[in-house]
């Protein structure tokens, strides 16, 4: 992008720090009122008076800077760094400090009080201007990179934080299915787990597929494996990021350095699932606008990966072949536009083929008998007032999507713009024209029930949407006519590209930075439950509807693995109304084909206008009904929410 005007970086600064203080002020003032605190004879008064004074000054300031006395303060503030030791050993402390005191605020100062999203911004809006001013004294890089570099690295670090806690040792599921992940990667390995071929995945095989890689190793624990998830996270992520810029060619390392660390703050804002990413990195690294086949073996090797993932991923890898294809060879190259369609039609041709031939391959390697089960996502029920704000994702898909989408819309218009005259028609049409697809797409697999809560069913639109505009920020795009500059982002719109996905980031930010439990009564809960098992294999199989990991990692005794009804796969079934998969359930609880079920704790409530309404209540209407029916529970774990089930004595009504 262009230099960026004085005026306009201060104007900027001091207007979203005056935006962000009104949020704070009224989000310290509710904390305070809940734990009924004398505001003005507390510590927190003095936060308060500077959000006040940070919205009247930041305004004043944002309308006086273009004035005479304004001009003399940017010529201060605008100061020439110098190269003596002295100012760049202050400019490393400063910049220490500066990350620093966000961390010490967020932990000792704010502490468990005020763990609001905006104060924190805040915070760290102003705490990345002190360590910017810090790296400008050191590099002498201009104010709006020495800013950019600490608010991303922070969200660097705020992501990378925030998924560590999940590395625990705790040896129950941290949710109602986290564990589950760990047993279907367990899969492909079942003959020297379990000592039987089980069947595969019906959900996510490819994801699985990745989770598995520990299981070479037999003897690592739980920890190793969910340690295994945060470095497939953090690792897919940041290699897709590596390997977009990459392709830029960028010459300036800053900049290299920014843009890798905005773009994995950017795709883990849906989040974007990493087994996705594995398509995205072949088309990066593989596609070749002078190598036509190698990009046509990177489109297919991409598909048949996505082809067994999600049938919404079927396009994706020849999609963004198209898009870099469309940014990088300008139709004059080919100056003929029926050679320049060739080559995009062959590569969504074989690419969608491959993923169709792929998905049948796996279904058929599987070794699921049920084949409707792999068409759960046509039965599924679609919750359309999910797009608008609702209990289950308060800001709503639209919303949401658009909010996260705007700033690198109009990086894409304001580029565009000056590039209209410059760019075939056909190179416009192309573009919107996917982003469109994958928008809507992404809107109506958001609506699909299971879904909604958040933004990662738009996953392919966000890849492609940052893909197009990263290139054109980056002015990597080619023009029909060599030498005409394209148009540039306002840096307004450059700093809420910014701040959006590292306040994203922020959220993910634990207070207690390691999971905390109980130790002693978990291991007396896990020892319960190995007894209960135990005693109850005795007389016939033991379902794990939940906690089937336990079996995975010998935790507990072992006993022969009843492959059907895990947790994930049976809520699936109930809300794509999968009747013969169900019925057959049903069945092995009528006939007491269990001697014990371990599973969470039943309940019979129907939910209304809250968070999943619809999936609690296909559970409690369809599963939770009929294991109450013919099994009561006689062992119950307070700590996992787990309950040991063993089949009624005295025959009840049921419906």
């Amino acid at each position: 992008m262009k230099k960026i005007n004085p005026t306009m970086f201060w104007q900027t600064f001091l207007g979203l720090s005056a935006l962000l203080s009104l949020p704070a002020f009224f989000e310290t003032i509710q904390q305070v009122g809940l734990l009924e605190i004398d505001l003005w004879r507390s510590k927190w008064a003095l936060l308060v008076v500077i959000y006040i004074l940070n919205a009247v000054l930041g305004l004043w300031l944002v309308f006086g800077l273009r004035r005479e006395w304004g001009k003399r303060l940017l010529s201060f503030l605008e100061f020439e760094s110098t190269s003596s030791a002295v100012a760049k050993s202050l400019g490393l402390l400063i910049f220490i400090a500066g990350i620093a005191f966000f961390w010490i605020v967020r932990y000792v100062i704010f502490g468990e009080f005020l763990p609001r999203f905006f104060p924190l911004l805040w915070m760290l809006w102003w705490t990345s201007l002190l360590a910017g001013f810090g790296l400008r004294l050191l590099t002498g890089l201009s104010w709006a990179k020495s800013i950019a570099m600490p608010l991303l690295f922070q969200g660097v670090a705020f992501r990378v934080v925030g998924m560590f806690p999940m590395v625990t040792d705790y040896p129950f599921s941290l949710g109602w299915s986290e564990a589950s992940r760990y047993y279907y990667a367990s899969l492909l390995f079942a003959s020297s787990i379990y000592g039987a071929k089980e069947p595969l995945s019906i959900l996510h095989p490819t994801r699985y597929f990745l989770q598995s890689i520990p299981f070479l190793i037999p003897t690592l624990p739980l920890w190793a494996h969910r340690l295994w998830q945060v470095i497939l996270w953090i690792g897919l992520t940041g290699l897709t990021a590596w390997a977009l810029v990459r392709r830029l060619k960028l010459t300036s390392r800053w900049i290299a350095f920014l843009m890798s660390a905005w773009f994995f703050l950017y795709l883990l804002q849906g989040a974007v699932y990493y087994h996705l990413l594995v398509c995205v990195i072949i088309v990066l690294l593989g596609y070749s606008s002078e190598h036509h086949w190698r990009t046509l073996i990177a489109v297919l090797l991409a598909s048949f990966w996505a082809g067994m993932s999600r049938l919404n991923w079927f396009p994706v890898p020849a999609m963004l072949a198209i898009a870099l294809y469309l940014m990088e060879v300008p139709v004059s190259a080919i100056k003929n536009l029926k050679r320049y369609l060739i080559r995009p039609a062959i590569w969504a041709l074989l690419g969608v083929g491959t993923a169709i031939f792929s998905q049948a391959l796996y279904i058929r390697i599987s070794g699921n008998s049920n084949l409707k089960a792999f068409g759960s996502s046509f039965t599924s029920d679609l919750l359309w007032y999910r797009l608008l704000p609702n209990p289950t994702y308060p800001m709503g898909v639209i919303l949401g999507i658009l909010f996260v989408s705007a700033p690198l819309l109009l990086v894409i218009y304001a580029t565009l713009r000056g590039y209209a005259r410059n760019w075939h028609v056909i190179r416009h049409l192309g573009l919107w024209a996917m982003l469109l697809i994958l928008f809507v797409g992404g809107l109506v697999v958001s609506t699909k029930i299971g879904g909604g809560g958040d933004l990662h069913n738009m996953d392919a639109y966000l890849v492609m949407l940052g893909l197009v505009a990263v290139y054109l920020f980056s002015r990597r795009a080619a023009g029909e006519v060599n030498g005409k500059e394209p148009g540039s982002a306002p840096w307004p719109v450059v700093a809420m590209g910014m701040l959006i996905p590292v306040g994203f980031a922020l959220l993910s930010l634990p207070f207690n930075l390691t999971y905390q439990y109980d130790h002693q009564q978990a291991a007396q809960e896990l020892q319960t439950l190995d007894h209960a098992v135990t005693n109850a294999s005795a007389h016939g199989d033991v379902l794990f509807i939940g906690e089937r990991h336990l079996l995975t990692f010998k935790m507990i005794h072992p006993v022969p693995l009843v492959p059907e009804d895990e947790v994930a796969t049976l809520m699936e079934m109930a809300i794509s109304h999968n009747s013969d998969y169900l019925n057959a359930f049903y069945d092995d609880l009528h006939n007491h084909r269990f001697s014990a079920i371990v599973a969470r704790k039943q309940f019979l409530v129907i939910k209304e206008n809250e968070a999943f309404a619809e999936e609690n209540n296909a559970w409690t209407t369809l599963i939770s009904p009929e294991i109450l029916c013919e099994y009561e529970p006689v062992v119950t774990l307070s700590g996992p929410n787990v309950q040991v089930f063993v089949p009624r004595k005295e025959p009840r009504q049921c419906p």
